[in-house]
């Protein structure tokens, strides 16, 4: 092909855009949309990805060498006190001269208001804490508070401590960078015997040489007090699925709109190949029509993003889902990525349609102007096909090698994400037997429009196919990520419910855990059996390296729970035993060597071995291998035979008064948990819901706004042949609700089996099936406003067009 026909083709298309643009208006929508959403996306992600995270204050930044215990690998999701350091280690550091042993334990003031951590005063001076008042502590009973409370030097206050509350003289007041109560080494020591840091003035090497690898050896310059913010990588995740969805809406709609858009012109292309124009000049225009589309939508598109990217961090940061400070500004290769990204969703928008269109022969070009023959290529029926058993493929692997990897956020909004692709391109397919089901109940009434609905249904597979493409992505994410969502949530509250046995349960109030004087009320109350759970690490070698695992310190003989056992009895547990999880692939009476968390080396006998659960395998060891834990997580309470739960209850509230403790029921306690756990796990999957099903939204109303004019011929000729208008209007709604019918029986098949596909990897894991527990107010608010959309978007036009006399419209030509 020359250049000049080049030109020609390129200045066809420009002018087609120009003359036609109301037929394009549709998939522009659809285009400026996409690039504004990836616009906004894209600078929020870059203004989460340039932030400099809120970082936790230097904790010793004036030692030379801190000593501290090798951190785990992959930290387990359950909280638990950090392992201390082994005595081993202890002995072979203090052995190249003098050391300060830091110790970080649980102490609060009795009233709730002031620090919650309590630590050794010699330590103070290597973290740069300066008394501002009073002087440093000379005895056992004396304290320095670092950090509000309104404690004043002379005065005495009442301390929680793991031991149980104690009453101190307030010798200073201390600055420095983060709020402790500060106790003289002898009793810090007492109160947690368990060595967290050790501080030594030999230069690193040295320490490490003497340390070894059971623990690791850095300048005290540098070393935090606590883990960083990690909201910003929560916000750069979250951000990056819902920019992949919104791609993903952004090109499955955009191609429809495309297709439909070029359906709607068959009547033009068939007489462009009859009169000379190659299949190649064909597609080469169609191309030109996408690339000019595609470059006056991403202007706007660029423009609305950097208007919506501030309120998008504004409400990330409100719903704390990115820490406060997060503020999003334009940056530019955002807006070059959602440029390039609305041209290349043009062009592949309209690659397929072109390929079709150009395949007309001209000797054919009336005959398919007018009647869909073939509504598929081979192309799309093995697309179709791919994706959706790459799905389907996909779910039964992951139920039955990997099930606990389904219930991960990413896998099953990936598999959602393939259905659903994989429906829309197998819908043409699929329209005529829909439609069929669909309107069947139509035929009953007998009535000749219901009989041109349905037949125009059928005799127009890709139409109905492409006006029902938004909806079936609309409803498909809504029920698909939805239900996922609230089937995992549901399943883990029904284990966390399994795991608090016992009638009533002692929980802290404004403290993180129970003290040890908390714990010895409890079990001294009469007519019950007291089980205290404590959180504690145990860490094992596995292929050579260390694994920590959450563990669960239990009394002798187990929790009151029903364990999920595959071998063993838990309630054969013992200080010599241990009860672990299948993933440790351990038989019952195996020895294992653990590491407790105060570096203490030990071997346990497994007394039992459970199966996996949904969160990580709770170890269970007694309260001696608990390694110097002092916070009881909680206490479960059996009620023994006889006891009135009354009485039982007002005496355990008797026992824990001024312990900041209270006593609930086991189901209060695991919806708490649960609570916690997901609910930035709901906003999340919310706000990627929210900013897809707006897209699809607008761009149901555009696409059949596009559908709707493009019908005013036909709708001329009902007239002649003696359709009140009142008959049309049934007519154009009915096609509108016959689409948004296509569109929810598709959407059903692809959610449906996602969800299948988790329930049965959820059961695999749990032994039960959890409850399916649609979120039917969201989905009937979503269907609601898609037929509503839908309608009016048809409705509209069709009575702009019975303005036109009968005998134009029927005469109009495109």
């Amino acid at each position: 092909m020359g250049n000049d026909a080049r030109i020609g083709v390129l200045t066809l298309a420009l002018r087609t855009v120009r003359a036609r643009w109301t037929a394009f208006t549709g998939t522009f929508i659809a285009l400026t949309l996409g690039v504004a959403m990836t616009a906004a996306l894209g600078s929020a992600l870059a203004s989460a990805i340039g932030t400099e995270p809120v970082k936790a204050p230097e904790r010793y930044p004036r030692a030379v060498s801190v000593v501290q215990p090798v951190p785990p690998p992959d930290p387990p999701d359950t909280p638990a006190p950090p392992p201390g350091l082994g005595p081993d280690v202890v002995a072979r550091v203090s052995g190249l001269g003098p050391v300060v042993a830091d110790r970080v334990f649980y102490a609060q003031p009795a009233t709730g208001d002031g620090p919650v951590i309590g630590r050794a005063w010699p330590s103070a001076r290597y973290a740069a804490y300066q008394i501002t008042a009073g002087r440093a502590p000379s005895g056992d009973r004396e304290i320095v508070v670092a950090g509000g409370g309104g404690a004043r030097p002379g005065t005495s206050i009442t301390v929680l401590t793991g031991g149980g509350p104690g009453t101190y003289r307030v010798a200073g007041v201390a600055h420095g960078p983060e709020p402790a109560i500060f106790f003289t080494g002898t009793e810090a020591a007492r109160l947690s015997p368990r060595v967290d840091v050790l501080i030594s003035a030999a230069p690193v090497p040295a320490v490490r040489d003497a340390a070894g690898t059971g623990a690791l050896v850095a300048p005290g310059a540098g070393l935090r007090s606590g883990p960083d913010d990690d909201r910003l990588a929560d916000a750069e995740v979250l951000l990056g699925i819902a920019g992949g969805v919104a791609g993903f809406v952004a090109v499955f709609v955009v191609a429809s709109t495309f297709a439909f858009a070029v359906a709607q012109r068959r009547r033009e292309l068939a007489l462009l190949r009859a009169v000379g124009m190659t299949a190649r000049q064909l597609r080469r225009m169609l191309l030109g029509e996408a690339a000019v589309l595609g470059v006056a939508a991403s202007l706007p598109g660029c423009a609305l993003g950097v208007a919506a990217a501030p309120a998008l961090g504004a409400w990330l940061t409100a719903r704390d889902l990115a820490p406060p400070g997060y503020e999003v500004t334009p940056s530019v290769w955002p807006l070059a990525v959602a440029c390039g990204t609305g041209l290349t969703v043009a062009l592949l928008g309209v690659w397929a349609a072109s390929r079709r269109a150009g395949r007309i022969r001209p000797v054919e070009a009336m005959r398919e102007s007018v009647l869909e023959h073939r509504v598929m290529t081979l192309a799309r029926w093995l697309a179709g096909l791919a994706i959706t058993g790459t799905a389907l493929w996909m779910l039964v692997a992951t139920a039955l090698n990997s099930p606990q990897a389904a219930t991960n956020r990413k896998q099953y909004v990936l598999v959602t994400l393939l259905l659903i692709g994989g429906m829309g391109l197998l819908a043409p397919a699929v329209v005529p037997p829909v439609a069929r089901l669909v309107t069947w109940p139509l035929g009953r009434f007998g009535r000749p429009w219901t009989t041109i609905v349905r037949r125009g249904a059928l005799a127009a597979a890709r139409r109905t196919a492409s006006t029902a493409a938004p909806v079936l992505i609309t409803l498909g994410l809504t029920v698909g990520l939805l239900g996922a969502t609230a089937m995992v949530k549901d399943a883990r509250a029904a284990e966390e419910r399994a795991r608090h046995g016992g009638d009533l349960a002692v929980v802290p109030v404004g403290a993180p855990g129970l003290t040890r004087a908390a714990v010895a009320r409890v079990e001294a109350v009469p007519g019950v059996r007291a089980v205290p759970r404590t959180p504690t690490t145990i860490t094992v070698r596995q292929d050579g390296e260390p694994v920590t695992y959450a563990a669960e310190a239990v009394p002798p003989g187990g929790p009151l729970s029903a364990l999920p056992v595959l071998a063993g009895t838990p309630s054969a547990l013992t200080d010599d035993s241990i009860i672990v999880g299948r993933e440790w692939e351990r038989r019952v009476g195996d020895r294992v060597d653990v590491r407790l968390a105060d570096g203490t080396n030990r071997s346990l006998k497994v007394a039992a071995v459970l199966r996996q659960g949904l969160a990580d395998d709770i170890v269970h060891v007694t309260a001696r291998n608990a390694g110097g834990a002092v916070l009881t997580e909680s206490i479960d309470v059996q009620l023994l035979p006889g006891t009135d739960r009354a009485a039982a209850l007002t005496a355990l509230r008797a026992a824990t008064r001024g312990l900041r403790a209270d006593v609930a029921v086991p189901a209060d306690l695991s919806a708490a948990a649960e609570g916690r756990q997901n609910r930035h796990a709901r906003t999340g999957m919310l706000f990627i819901l929210g900013v897809s099903l707006l897209y699809c939204a607008i761009v149901i109303a555009a696409t059949l706004v596009m559908a709707a004019a493009d019908r005013i011929r036909e709708q001329g000729v009902l007239r002649l042949a003696g359709a009140t208008s009142g008959q049309v209007l049934r007519v154009v709604a009915g096609e509108s609700l016959l689409a948004v019918g296509v569109g929810t029986v598709l959407a059903a098949f692809a959610s449906l089996a996602s969800l299948g596909g988790l329930w049965a990897a959820i059961r695999a894991v749990t032994g039960e099936g959890p409850g399916v527990a649609l979120p039917w107010p969201a989905v009937g608010g979503v269907f609601a406003l898609c037929v509503m959309i839908a309608v009016s978007a048809s409705l509209l036009p069709a009575c702009a067009g019975l303005r036109t006399p009968a005998i134009d419209a029927a005469g109009a030509r495109e």
